[in-house]
Protein backbone atom coordinates (compact mmCIF):
# COMPACT_ATOMS: atom_id res chain seq x y z
CA UNK A 1 0.00 0.00 0.00
CA UNK A 2 1.14 3.46 -1.02
CA UNK A 3 2.63 5.61 1.97
CA UNK A 4 0.50 8.92 2.52
CA UNK A 5 2.41 11.91 1.97
CA UNK A 6 0.76 13.73 4.87
CA UNK A 7 -1.57 13.80 7.54
CA UNK A 8 -4.70 15.37 6.21
CA UNK A 9 -7.23 17.80 8.15
CA UNK A 10 -9.87 15.20 8.34
CA UNK A 11 -7.42 12.55 9.65
CA UNK A 12 -6.63 15.11 12.86
CA UNK A 13 -10.47 15.83 13.18
CA UNK A 14 -10.79 11.49 13.30
CA UNK A 15 -8.07 11.36 15.76
CA UNK A 16 -9.11 14.04 17.98
CA UNK A 17 -12.70 12.76 18.08
CA UNK A 18 -10.75 9.58 18.83
CA UNK A 19 -8.84 10.78 21.16
CA UNK A 20 -12.11 12.90 23.51
CA UNK A 21 -13.96 9.91 23.34
CA UNK A 22 -11.77 6.62 23.58
CA UNK A 23 -14.84 4.65 21.64
CA UNK A 24 -14.38 3.92 17.84
CA UNK A 25 -18.24 4.02 17.67
CA UNK A 26 -18.95 7.34 19.25
CA UNK A 27 -16.33 8.68 17.32
CA UNK A 28 -17.69 8.04 14.01
CA UNK A 29 -20.59 8.94 14.82
CA UNK A 30 -19.23 12.10 16.18
CA UNK A 31 -16.87 12.78 12.62
CA UNK A 32 -20.44 11.21 10.54
CA UNK A 33 -18.61 8.03 9.15
CA UNK A 34 -18.73 4.38 9.75
CA UNK A 35 -16.83 2.49 12.10
CA UNK A 36 -14.88 0.49 9.91
CA UNK A 37 -13.80 4.04 7.94
CA UNK A 38 -12.13 5.19 11.33
CA UNK A 39 -10.69 2.32 11.81
CA UNK A 40 -8.84 2.63 8.24
CA UNK A 41 -8.07 5.87 8.74
CA UNK A 42 -6.57 5.51 12.46
CA UNK A 43 -4.58 2.97 10.95
CA UNK A 44 -3.69 4.92 7.96
CA UNK A 45 -2.15 7.80 10.77
CA UNK A 46 -0.14 5.16 12.23
CA UNK A 47 1.52 3.62 9.29
CA UNK A 48 2.80 7.34 8.29
CA UNK A 49 3.72 8.29 12.12
CA UNK A 50 5.77 4.74 12.25
CA UNK A 51 4.07 3.95 15.88
CA UNK A 52 1.10 2.98 17.56
CA UNK A 53 -1.47 5.65 18.95
CA UNK A 54 -3.92 2.98 20.15
CA UNK A 55 -3.54 0.29 22.58
CA UNK A 56 -6.49 -1.75 21.44
CA UNK A 57 -7.61 -4.45 23.61
CA UNK A 58 -11.37 -6.25 23.59
CA UNK A 59 -13.03 -4.03 25.87
CA UNK A 60 -11.37 -0.30 25.83
CA UNK A 61 -8.98 1.50 24.17
CA UNK A 62 -6.26 3.69 25.52
CA UNK A 63 -3.69 6.23 23.78
CA UNK A 64 -0.15 5.86 23.83
CA UNK A 65 2.65 7.64 24.61
CA UNK A 66 2.81 9.29 21.15
CA UNK A 67 -0.91 9.15 20.47
CA UNK A 68 -0.87 11.48 23.80
CA UNK A 69 0.95 13.71 22.20
CA UNK A 70 -0.13 13.50 18.94
CA UNK A 71 -3.68 14.43 20.38
CA UNK A 72 -2.68 17.55 21.74
CA UNK A 73 -0.80 18.38 18.60
CA UNK A 74 -3.78 17.93 16.68
CA UNK A 75 -5.91 19.88 18.63
CA UNK A 76 -4.12 22.67 18.43
CA UNK A 77 -3.26 22.93 14.72
CA UNK A 78 -7.75 22.31 14.18
CA UNK A 79 -7.78 25.59 16.47
CA UNK A 80 -5.71 26.96 14.12
CA UNK A 81 -7.36 26.11 11.39
CA UNK A 82 -10.77 27.00 12.61
CA UNK A 83 -9.46 30.55 14.20
CA UNK A 84 -8.21 31.45 10.27
CA UNK A 85 -11.10 30.19 8.42
CA UNK A 86 -13.20 32.22 11.37
CA UNK A 87 -10.94 35.71 10.72
CA UNK A 88 -10.90 35.62 7.29
CA UNK A 89 -14.96 35.48 7.35
CA UNK A 90 -15.16 37.83 9.65
CA UNK A 91 -12.83 40.25 8.16
CA UNK A 92 -14.34 39.53 4.74
CA UNK A 93 -17.83 40.49 6.05
CA UNK A 94 -17.50 43.45 7.85
CA UNK A 95 -17.31 47.18 6.54
CA UNK A 96 -13.81 48.22 5.46
CA UNK A 97 -14.11 50.97 8.15
CA UNK A 98 -15.13 49.29 11.41
CA UNK A 99 -13.09 49.38 14.89
CA UNK A 100 -14.68 46.90 17.32
CA UNK A 101 -13.02 47.34 21.12
CA UNK A 102 -13.80 45.18 24.38
CA UNK A 103 -12.96 46.41 27.64
CA UNK A 104 -13.15 45.96 30.99
CA UNK A 105 -15.56 47.43 33.84
CA UNK A 106 -12.99 49.76 34.88
CA UNK A 107 -12.75 51.16 31.42
CA UNK A 108 -15.41 54.07 31.81
CA UNK A 109 -13.52 55.45 34.99
CA UNK A 110 -10.39 56.28 32.64
CA UNK A 111 -11.96 58.42 29.99
CA UNK A 112 -12.68 55.78 27.76
CA UNK A 113 -16.79 57.11 27.03
CA UNK A 114 -15.74 60.67 26.04
CA UNK A 115 -12.76 58.93 23.74
CA UNK A 116 -15.30 57.02 22.17
CA UNK A 117 -17.76 60.40 21.66
CA UNK A 118 -14.66 62.72 20.10
CA UNK A 119 -13.46 59.49 17.41
CA UNK A 120 -17.01 58.88 16.32
CA UNK A 121 -16.88 62.76 15.90
CA UNK A 122 -13.74 62.95 13.88
CA UNK A 123 -14.55 59.58 12.14
CA UNK A 124 -18.14 59.08 11.80
CA UNK A 125 -17.33 57.03 8.57
CA UNK A 126 -16.30 54.35 10.86
CA UNK A 127 -18.59 52.02 12.78
CA UNK A 128 -17.63 51.38 16.36
CA UNK A 129 -18.69 48.76 17.99
CA UNK A 130 -17.48 48.28 21.83
CA UNK A 131 -18.23 45.02 23.67
CA UNK A 132 -17.41 44.85 27.84
CA UNK A 133 -15.77 41.33 27.77
CA UNK A 134 -12.83 40.04 30.74
CA UNK A 135 -9.51 40.33 30.09
CA UNK A 136 -8.83 36.58 29.37
CA UNK A 137 -11.74 36.81 26.87
CA UNK A 138 -10.46 40.02 25.20
CA UNK A 139 -7.19 38.05 23.94
CA UNK A 140 -8.97 34.96 22.50
CA UNK A 141 -11.50 37.50 21.01
CA UNK A 142 -8.30 39.22 19.39
CA UNK A 143 -7.00 36.01 18.21
CA UNK A 144 -10.03 35.56 16.70
CA UNK A 145 -10.51 39.21 14.76
CA UNK A 146 -13.82 39.36 16.94
CA UNK A 147 -12.45 42.71 18.05
CA UNK A 148 -9.24 44.79 17.30
CA UNK A 149 -8.66 46.44 20.63
CA UNK A 150 -8.77 45.64 23.99
CA UNK A 151 -8.83 48.17 27.08
CA UNK A 152 -7.25 45.46 30.60
CA UNK A 153 -5.37 45.32 33.30
CA UNK A 154 -2.13 42.95 32.64
CA UNK A 155 -0.91 40.47 32.35
CA UNK A 156 -1.09 40.02 28.87
CA UNK A 157 -1.64 36.68 26.87
CA UNK A 158 0.93 35.49 24.99
CA UNK A 159 2.94 38.31 24.97
CA UNK A 160 4.50 37.55 21.20
CA UNK A 161 1.18 37.48 19.55
CA UNK A 162 0.09 40.85 21.29
CA UNK A 163 1.32 44.64 21.78
CA UNK A 164 0.23 45.92 25.12
CA UNK A 165 0.23 50.07 25.44
CA UNK A 166 -0.05 51.19 28.99
CA UNK A 167 -2.33 54.37 30.14
CA UNK A 168 -2.40 54.41 33.63
CA UNK A 169 -1.11 53.10 37.13
CA UNK A 170 -3.69 53.18 39.84
CA UNK A 171 -3.26 52.48 43.71
CA UNK A 172 -5.90 50.70 45.72
CA UNK A 173 -8.16 52.43 47.87
CA UNK A 174 -10.59 51.79 50.27
CA UNK A 175 -14.77 52.20 49.64
CA UNK A 176 -16.50 51.80 52.88
CA UNK A 177 -20.03 53.03 54.07
CA UNK A 178 -19.66 56.82 55.20
CA UNK A 179 -21.20 56.05 58.70
CA UNK A 180 -18.36 53.14 59.40
CA UNK A 181 -16.34 53.99 62.28
CA UNK A 182 -13.51 53.69 60.03
CA UNK A 183 -14.56 56.36 57.74
CA UNK A 184 -13.26 58.96 60.31
CA UNK A 185 -10.02 58.32 59.78
CA UNK A 186 -7.91 59.47 56.77
CA UNK A 187 -5.73 56.80 56.27
CA UNK A 188 -6.74 53.00 57.51
CA UNK A 189 -3.98 50.07 57.42
CA UNK A 190 -4.90 47.01 56.14
CA UNK A 191 -4.70 44.92 59.40
CA UNK A 192 -7.76 47.01 60.46
CA UNK A 193 -9.87 45.23 57.92
CA UNK A 194 -9.54 41.89 59.12
CA UNK A 195 -13.24 41.64 60.54
CA UNK A 196 -15.16 43.16 57.81
CA UNK A 197 -17.44 42.08 55.55
CA UNK A 198 -16.62 42.32 51.50
CA UNK A 199 -18.12 42.59 48.67
CA UNK A 200 -16.00 42.09 45.27
CA UNK A 201 -16.28 41.41 41.78
CA UNK A 202 -15.63 37.43 40.18
CA UNK A 203 -11.82 36.76 39.38
CA UNK A 204 -12.28 36.19 36.17
CA UNK A 205 -13.98 39.41 35.17
CA UNK A 206 -10.50 41.04 36.52
CA UNK A 207 -8.14 38.92 37.75
CA UNK A 208 -5.17 41.12 38.02
CA UNK A 209 -7.32 43.30 40.44
CA UNK A 210 -8.58 40.58 42.39
CA UNK A 211 -5.39 39.08 43.14
CA UNK A 212 -3.65 42.08 43.99
CA UNK A 213 -6.89 42.41 46.75
CA UNK A 214 -6.49 38.88 47.58
CA UNK A 215 -1.94 39.73 47.97
CA UNK A 216 -2.82 42.49 50.28
CA UNK A 217 -5.58 41.29 52.52
CA UNK A 218 -3.04 37.88 52.95
CA UNK A 219 0.31 39.90 53.23
CA UNK A 220 -2.06 41.47 56.45
CA UNK A 221 -2.54 38.07 57.92
CA UNK A 222 -6.40 37.36 56.88
CA UNK A 223 -8.41 36.14 53.67
CA UNK A 224 -11.84 38.68 53.22
CA UNK A 225 -14.92 37.69 54.38
CA UNK A 226 -16.69 37.96 50.41
CA UNK A 227 -20.59 38.25 51.10
CA UNK A 228 -21.63 39.45 48.19
CA UNK A 229 -19.78 39.08 44.46
CA UNK A 230 -20.66 41.50 41.73
CA UNK A 231 -19.13 42.22 38.40
CA UNK A 232 -20.67 45.72 38.49
CA UNK A 233 -18.90 48.88 39.97
CA UNK A 234 -22.19 50.56 39.99
CA UNK A 235 -23.67 47.66 41.70
CA UNK A 236 -21.31 47.21 44.66
CA UNK A 237 -20.53 50.70 45.36
CA UNK A 238 -24.68 50.63 46.13
CA UNK A 239 -23.93 47.31 47.75
CA UNK A 240 -21.31 48.86 50.37
CA UNK A 241 -23.97 50.99 52.54
CA UNK A 242 -26.85 48.67 52.34
CA UNK A 243 -24.95 45.50 53.59
CA UNK A 244 -22.34 47.55 55.50
CA UNK A 245 -19.40 45.96 53.85
CA UNK A 246 -16.53 47.12 52.09
CA UNK A 247 -14.10 46.71 49.07
CA UNK A 248 -11.10 48.29 47.23
CA UNK A 249 -11.08 49.47 44.07
CA UNK A 250 -8.37 50.99 41.82
CA UNK A 251 -8.13 54.94 42.99
CA UNK A 252 -9.91 55.55 39.43
CA UNK A 253 -13.11 54.75 41.14
CA UNK A 254 -13.46 57.13 43.55
CA UNK A 255 -14.43 59.62 40.70
CA UNK A 256 -18.02 57.87 40.62
CA UNK A 257 -19.69 59.33 43.35
CA UNK A 258 -22.10 57.46 45.09
CA UNK A 259 -24.70 58.18 47.79
CA UNK A 260 -23.59 56.29 51.24
CA UNK A 261 -19.74 55.36 49.92
CA UNK A 262 -16.31 57.28 51.33
CA UNK A 263 -13.58 56.86 49.77
CA UNK A 264 -10.24 56.13 52.50
CA UNK A 265 -6.56 55.99 51.10
CA UNK A 266 -4.41 52.80 52.40
CA UNK A 267 -1.82 53.23 55.14
CA UNK A 268 1.66 51.30 54.19
CA UNK A 269 2.63 49.35 51.42
CA UNK A 270 -0.14 49.74 48.80
CA UNK A 271 -0.69 47.27 45.40
CA UNK A 272 -1.33 49.28 42.37
CA UNK A 273 -2.45 47.96 39.08
CA UNK A 274 -1.83 49.39 35.65
CA UNK A 275 -4.38 49.81 32.51
CA UNK A 276 -4.09 50.02 29.07
CA UNK A 277 -4.73 48.93 25.73
CA UNK A 278 -4.11 45.01 23.85
CA UNK A 279 -3.82 45.08 20.50
CA UNK A 280 -2.27 42.61 17.74
CA UNK A 281 1.61 42.94 17.45
CA UNK A 282 1.58 42.28 13.39
CA UNK A 283 -1.85 44.34 12.87
CA UNK A 284 -1.54 48.10 13.57
CA UNK A 285 -4.27 48.99 11.43
CA UNK A 286 -5.44 52.66 10.33
CA UNK A 287 -8.67 52.40 12.81
CA UNK A 288 -6.83 51.03 15.72
CA UNK A 289 -3.82 54.11 15.19
CA UNK A 290 -6.44 56.41 15.17
CA UNK A 291 -8.37 55.47 18.02
CA UNK A 292 -5.31 55.38 20.27
CA UNK A 293 -4.33 58.91 18.36
CA UNK A 294 -7.39 60.49 19.88
CA UNK A 295 -6.84 58.73 22.89
CA UNK A 296 -3.31 60.53 23.51
CA UNK A 297 -4.34 63.44 22.64
CA UNK A 298 -7.06 63.46 25.03
CA UNK A 299 -4.51 62.34 27.81
CA UNK A 300 -2.04 65.35 26.64
CA UNK A 301 0.90 63.36 25.19
CA UNK A 302 -0.11 63.86 21.60
CA UNK A 303 -0.97 66.92 19.96
CA UNK A 304 -4.53 67.34 18.19
CA UNK A 305 -2.87 68.71 14.94
CA UNK A 306 -1.42 65.37 14.30
CA UNK A 307 -4.93 63.89 13.86
CA UNK A 308 -5.28 62.72 10.04
CA UNK A 309 -8.80 64.20 9.22
CA UNK A 310 -9.99 60.52 8.30
CA UNK A 311 -9.08 57.06 8.18
CA UNK A 312 -7.31 55.51 5.30
CA UNK A 313 -6.81 51.55 4.98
Amino acid sequence: MAQPLDATLNQLRYFAALADELHFGRAAGKVGISQPALTRQIQSLERFIGAPLVERTKRSISLTKAGEVFAEEARETLRHHDRAIHAARHVGNRPEQSLAIGFEPCAPFHNFPSVVLKYLRRYPGTRLSTFTMAAPEQGEALARHRIDLGFLHPPVPEQEHFTFEPVSVDRFILALPDSHALASRKRIRMADLKRERWVLYPRHLAPACYDAVLRMCETSGFRPDVIHESNGVSVSLGLIPALGAITLFPECVRSRKSDGVAFRELDGKVAEVTCGFLLRAADRSPAVEGFLNIWRVASGTQSEKQLPRKIIG
